[in-house]
């Protein structure tokens, strides 16, 4: 049997702003989805109607949900409900150079004679 999505309970507030971000025109595509993940969510639908309805995978569905549910016990002025959208850190190699190495090569690169 398959487990039971997680019910979202949003505040006004969280309501009011991930609507203005689903119809935003500068908003990106992925969080304005990832809103519309979070708001059908929160209307009770279960994951595979927002999967349907957002031509997306039910896993994506399924991960924007739990993550928007592990995420309720923290404040808005602690973490925004934009900040709640965006992708987590991926891992993967460091850096092999400083931010402050890149400007030093580019300064050399730019200035070098032609």
């Amino acid at each position: 049997m398959p487990k039971q999505a997680l019910l979202l309970v949003l505040s006004e507030q969280e309501q009011s702003l991930l609507l203005r971000i689903t119809k935003c025109h500068r908003s990106g595509q992925q969080v304005a989805r990832r809103a519309c993940i979070v708001l059908g969510a929160a209307q009770g639908h279960s994951n595979a109607q927002i999967a349907r309805e957002l031509g997306l995978s039910v896993d994506t569905v399924r991960l924007w949900r739990d993550r928007w549910a592990g995420l309720q016990g923290i404040d808005l002025e602690t973490l925004s409900v934009a900040e709640r959208l965006q992708d987590a850190p991926r891992p993967g190699a460091s850096p092999k150079f400083t931010s402050e190495q890149r400007c030093q090569m580019a300064a050399l690169g730019c200035s070098a004679p032609a």
